[in-house]
């Protein structure tokens, strides 16, 4: 079989491209792909085919922001990476399309390729986290919202959580909604959470970003101190490691976001209902 296969680093040196060209075409379906042993292996069969249709070239598919975004990321590469957000913006994608359809998707597909978890992987982790951040400031800085707020929210992750850059994307993202955002960070103890609840005028909820099943327990102590110092206030968890509203009830809440977009569409519904 071995013979008969190719992996996609060979498949990229074979068409002479970036590994995440290569990767796009498999998830754009162009390049058909099977999953086999946490990687994606390409019959030679199908490499070849693909490799003689006249077809080929990225400039008849559609953009594929994310795809020219992760590169720069895992190359460290502020100015490539800023670049592409810029070229997407002029290309009609807005503020908030950056940070989902750019930033986190790019982060989602750098996630399948890290999966194996080598020590490479491990470095382009770290670049890619660093760069994706300065990224996200960036953004902040550059998109603000005029006008009246529409309420407060604090936002963090528990003791134990060392992942930032997830706080600080959903923190811009209710920024851009219009909210107000007392952001946190990670590693916040639940002492921390209630003071900066109690302290926000017109608050209307408390986020508490997950991202491993082993911050689980830390997100149901400041549920549950909130819960006693501050009973009227709504706290909504979410991050990867909240896959359902059952996990959801495990840290004490009722309110969840599987996502971003998902977060601020529950925001706004708690901000309606204060008025």
């Amino acid at each position: 079989m071995a013979g008969e296969w190719s992996n996609l680093k060979e498949v990229a040196r074979t068409l002479d491209v970036h590994y995440m060209t290569a990767y796009r075409y498999v998830r754009q379906g162009r390049l058909p792909a099977t999953w086999v042993d946490n990687g994606w292996q390409v019959h030679r069969d199908d490499l070849a085919e693909f490799v003689a249709s006249p077809g080929r070239t990225l400039d008849q598919a559609p953009v594929d922001w994310a795809a020219r975004f992760a590169p720069h990321l895992v190359n460290g590469d502020e100015p490539g990476a800023w670049s592409v957000i810029e070229s997407a913006l002029a290309a009609g994608v807005d503020a908030r399309g950056c940070y989902l359809g750019v930033l986190s998707a790019a982060l989602e597909q750098l996630g399948e390729v890290w999966a194996t978890g080598s020590d490479d992987d491990h470095v382009d982790q770290r670049l890619a986290t660093a760069t994706a951040l300065r990224i996200v400031h960036r953004l902040g800085a550059r998109f603000t919202r005029p006008g009246r707020r529409k309420g407060s929210i604090v936002l963090g992750s528990p003791i134990g959580e060392r992942h930032t850059l997830p706080v600080a994307i959903a923190a811009d993202l209710i920024r851009l909604a219009g909210f107000t955002v007392l952001e946190l960070g990670a590693d916040v103890s639940s002492e921390t959470f209630v003071a900066a609840a109690q302290r926000t005028e017109r608050l209307v909820a408390v986020g508490i970003s997950l991202t491993t099943a082993e911050g689980l327990d830390a997100a149901l102590h400041v549920q549950r101190r909130l819960a006693e110092e501050l009973p009227d206030v709504p706290v909504i968890v979410g991050g990867q490691a909240i896959a359902n509203a059952e996990v959801a009830a495990m840290v004490g809440s009722a309110a969840w976001a599987a996502n971003g977009a998902d977060l601020v569409d529950v925001l706004d519904e708690l901000a309606r209902a204060h008025r």
